[in-house]
């Protein structure tokens, strides 16, 4: 590439740069405004100058390349020109960056990273329940932001938009967290996250590319597709990590607005708590290393008041919700094992029906054969008591087993699709429901 061509681009972002500055120098109340103006018409007046030069030598090379090959090659002093006015360009452009510095203010935007997912799919069923559509449709489209706003302050801000039953469009914004770092010991968050319990919740987000199999586990689905457990959390999340001989210690704790129920679903109050009553939860892990690695597990747990509301928003029952859990987990090798375990020890505190116990739990097995074939497998098993007001007031808060039996293919390191079969026997229906679902899922 010629260099005389290249160098007057160069100018010319300069020029725009210096253009964008100006203004918003102009409109700071710093006192170091005027000097800041100064420096800057001298840089400008420095490039106009260098503008130029660059085009009397841009003839002079216009008519050495008129000359024959032999003499057009002697020159020396037009050879070494551009070397001299390259080095010039790099003191205005050091310059520049001086007065970035000095301005107390990064003139110059550093972008917004930004990523996504998105997925589409076939679903068919047998003995489905009233209301089940069966057929093509789109999954849903995420947007992930991660703003760079300094070294130390993290933004994480997760827009989703899915497709309901009845055809409509809707978004939800998932997660959106602004949190600080203060060592590798602890980050503080604060905002709507993900609620740090168990490893499905942690691992596997909105999107549905990242996750081993077509869907969540049943009792870990979000609030609004009928979970029947708090996995998002408004309020404020300290987290850090521990270095180890052998490894690494985890560790959560957070408190935030307590979780409703309403029309049959949990709803985490991401606008402002309905009672007061806030969750508060932990959550230790250890991450192996060595002979090890690839392993993790922990523990954790959460308590907090819930209120059910009826149609008319008047509360039916309140209970107090203590859930404990376990995981472990293995990524390594090809191999990809999890399981998680939870006990629920909820009390009526709006009744006399005293305290009640349920569990819940599934375990996901699956090996990567050939570098991009993943057969996988997971059973799902919830036992829950009726008599718990918890459960009794939601539409998904019953017993059931599941077994998923999958097939996924690594089209690409950012593309998969996945075939799963699965059979779930739920306490509140008569026969098993059979599914089968296709998904195509991308990252970018």
């Amino acid at each position: 590439m010629n260099p005389a061509c290249t160098t007057p681009r160069r100018l010319a972002a300069l020029v725009i740069a210096f253009g964008i500055a100006a203004p918003a120098l102009a409109q700071s109340a710093n006192a170091d405004t005027a000097q800041l103006e100064r420096r800057l018409e001298q840089s400008v007046r420095m490039i106009e100058a260098l503008t130029t030069r660059i085009e009397q030598l841009e003839k002079q090379l216009a008519v050495t390349t008129t000359k024959p090959a032999a003499v057009a090659a002697a020159p020396a002093p037009a050879a070494s020109a551009p070397r001299d006015v390259t080095a010039r360009l790099d003191e205005v452009e050091k310059t520049v960056g001086q007065l970035t510095s000095s301005s107390s203010r990064d003139l110059r935007d550093s972008g917004l990273p930004l990523h996504g997912f998105a997925d589409v799919g076939l679903h068919a069923s047998h003995n489905p329940p009233p209301g089940r559509r069966d057929g093509f449709a789109i999954g849903s489209l995420d947007f992930y932001l991660t703003p760079e706003l300094g070294p130390n302050v993290r933004t994480l801000v997760e827009l989703n938009f899915g497709v309901s039953g009845n055809g409509e469009t809707e978004a939800d914004l998932e997660r959106a967290q602004i949190g600080y770092v203060f060592s590798d010991q602890l980050t503080l968050w604060l905002g709507r996250f993900h609620s740090p319990f168990g490893y499905w919740n942690m691992a596997f987000h909105h999107g549905a590319q990242i996750q081993p199999s077509v869907g969540r586990p049943r009792m870990l689905d979000f609030e609004d597709d009928g979970g029947i457990m708090p996995v998002h959390t408004t309020g404020v999340w300290g987290t850090g990590s521990v270095r180890m001989s052998g490894g690494r210690i985890v560790y959560h704790l957070y408190a935030g607005n307590g979780t409703r129920i309403a029309n049959g679903a949990l709803d985490p109050n991401p606008g402002g708590d309905d009672n007061g009553n806030k969750v508060v939860g932990f959550g230790l892990g250890y991450r192996f290393g060595g002979a090890l690695d690839g392993l993790s597990a922990g523990i954790n747990g959460l308590r907090q008041t819930v209120v059910a509301y009826d149609a008319a928003d008047q509360a039916l029952s309140r209970t107090r919700l203590v859930m404990l859990g376990a995981y472990a987990a293995y990524d390594n090798d090809g191999w990809e094992a999890m399981g998680e375990a939870y006990r629920f020890r909820n009390a009526d505190m709006s009744g006399g029906s005293g305290t009640h116990g349920s569990s819940a739990g599934y375990v996901h097995v699956g090996h990567t054969v050939g570098e991009r074939w993943v057969p996988y497998y997971r059973f799902e098993k919830a036992s829950l008591d009726q008599a718990d007001n918890y459960f009794l007031a939601q539409a998904n808060g019953r017993s059931y087993t599941r077994h998923v039996l999958g097939l996924r293919y690594n089209a690409d390191p950012r593309a998969a699709v996945k075939l799963e079969l699965n059979r779930t026997r739920d306490e509140g229906v008569a026969r098993a429901l059979d599914e089968l679902r296709l998904q195509y899922a991308v990252s970018f």
